[in-house]
C-alpha cells in the first residue's frame, strides 16, 4: 500500500488547504507562473499537489478547480498525457544528470501537443548536479510557451539561489507525529505504543513509518527487521554507556564496525540514536514524554549516572556527525568518532 492509498488525495489537500487555496487562486486568476518550487518534508502531498494543479490549468471546464471527468484530466489521472512530463532520478543513479536536463529541452522545444499548459515536473531537484541545474536555468530565463515547471525539493539550500529566484515558493507543512500515529493505529491496527515510537522516530513522514513498520505492501520487504535492529541498537547504546570504560570502547567501536557494514541502512539508524539522546536529555523533566517508553527502566538508570550538560553535548555531536556522513565523510571513522567522544565523556559520569 502506497502513501496515497493510506492517506488519500483528499485528505492530503485538506490538510495542505492553505497550499490548496494559493494554487487554486493561481488557476482561477489565470496568472501561471513560470516557474513553482513545491518544498517541505517528504510525503507531505507535493507530487499529488502538482498533479492537482495541472489538472486545475487544463480541465476543460475551465473552473480552476479538476473535474476529473473531462478528457484531460482523465488522461492525467492514468498518467498518459503527453504535455505532462515527469523527471527523476535514473533507477541506480544519486543524482539528476545534465543529460536528462537537455533531453528535456529536446521535449520541450515544440508547443505543446493538447494541453493549454504543459507542465513539467521535476522530482527530487535539489538532486540535480550543479551542471544540469545551470541547464535548467537557462529554461527558465527562457521558458517555452504555455509550459511551466514545478520543482520539488527537500533541501531548498542544494539549488542554486538563481533558479530559487525564479520559482514561486510553496512550502508544504509536514504531518504531525500525532497524526501519522493515528494514521498507523485506524488504519493498520497497529499496537499504541509502537505506532508512537514509529511516528515519532520517522520525523513527520507517514511512508517512513510505514517502511519502519513492513506496512508498504508495493515496496519490497525491508532486508533488515526495523523493529529488532532499534530494540539493538538502543540496548547496546544504554549499555556501552552503563559498562566501564574499556568495555564501552570495545562496544562503541563494534557498533560502529556493525552499523558501517549497512551504509543503505545508516540513515535510518541516525534517526533512532536522535530519539535515544532526545529522552536522555528530557528523561530528569518529562519521563512520561520519552519516545522509547519501552526501555523506561535503562533511561531511569543512565540519568543517574550521566551529568545534565553532557545530554545536549551529545545530541549536538550526532548532528554534528550527521552533517559529516551527508558531505561524504568515511563512514566507519566518522562513526567512531562520534561513539569514542561519548565514552570519553564517561569521566564525567556521577555515581552514587
Amino acid at each position: 500500500m502506497v502513501i496515497d492509498q493510506t492517506m488519500s488525495d483528499f485528505d492530503q489537500m485538506q490538510y495542505q488547504s492553505k497550499t490548496v487555496s494559493e494554487l487554486t487562486i493561481i488557476i482561477q486568476t489565470k496568472k501561471i507562473p513560470n516557474a513553482l518550487l513545491f518544498y517541505g518534508n517528504e510525503n507531505t502531498g507535493r507530487k499529488e499537489a502538482a498533479f492537482f494543479f495541472a489538472k486545475g490549468c487544463n480541465c476543460l471546464k475551465g473552473t480552476g478547480l479538476a473535474c476529473n471527468t473531462c478528457k484531460s484530466c482523465r488522461k492525467i489521472n492514468a498518467k498518459s498525457h503527453p504535455d505532462i512530463l515527469c523527471i527523476d532520478r535514473l533507477k541506480g543513479k544519486k543524482i539528476i544528470s545534465i543529460s536528462q536536463i537537455r533531453e528535456l529541452g529536446l521535449a520541450i522545444s515544440s508547443k505543446p501537443n493538447e494541453a493549454k499548459f504543459r507542465m513539467v515536473l521535476i522530482l527530487n531537484a535539489d538532486l540535480m548536479n550543479r551542471q544540469a541545474q545551470n541547464a535548467l536555468l537557462k529554461m527558465l530565463e527562457e521558458p517555452p510557451e504555455k509550459t511551466f515547471f514545478i520543482l520539488i525539493a527537500n533541501k531548498t539550500s542544494l539549488l542554486v539561489p538563481t533558479i530559487i529566484s525564479r520559482c514561486r515558493k510553496i512550502r508544504f507543512k509536514p504531518l504531525t507525529a500525532r497524526l501519522i500515529e493515528q494514521c498507523l493505529i485506524n488504519e493498520f491496527k497497529v499496537d499504541r505504543q509502537m505506532a508512537a515510537i514509529a511516528s515519532k522516530t520517522a520525523d513527520s513522514d507517514l511512508k517512513k513509518a510505514m517502511m519502519y513498520l513492513n506496512l508498504n505492501q508495493d515496496d519490497e520487504k525491508n532486508e533488515v527487521d526495523w523493529i529488532k535492529k532499534r530494540k539493538w541498537l538502543l540496548k547496546t547504546l544504554a549499555s556501552m554507556i552503563q559498562t566501564d570504560t574499556n568495555e564501552s570502547i570495545s562496544k562503541g567501536l563494534m557498533l560502529s564496525q556493525k552499523l558501517s557494514l549497512n551504509p543503505d541502512l545508516i540513515d535510518d539508524a541516525i534517526a533512532i540514536m536522535k530519539t535515544f539522546f532526545r529522552d536522555l536529555m528530557i528523561f530528569n523533566l518529562y519521563p512520561e514524554k520519552i519516545v522509547n517508553l519501552d526501555f523506561f527502566d535503562s533511561f531511569a538508570d543512565i540519568s543517574q549516572m550521566v551529568e545534565t550538560k553532557k545530554n545536549p553535548e551529545w545530541i549536538e555531536d550526532l548532528y554534528e556527525t550527521e552533517k559529516r556522513l551527508a558531505a561524504n565523510s568515511t563512514l566507519r571513522l566518522t562513526l567512531d568518532k562520534f561513539f569514542l567522544k561519548i565514552v570519553a565523556d564517561k569521566g564525567n559520569l556521577i555515581y552514587d
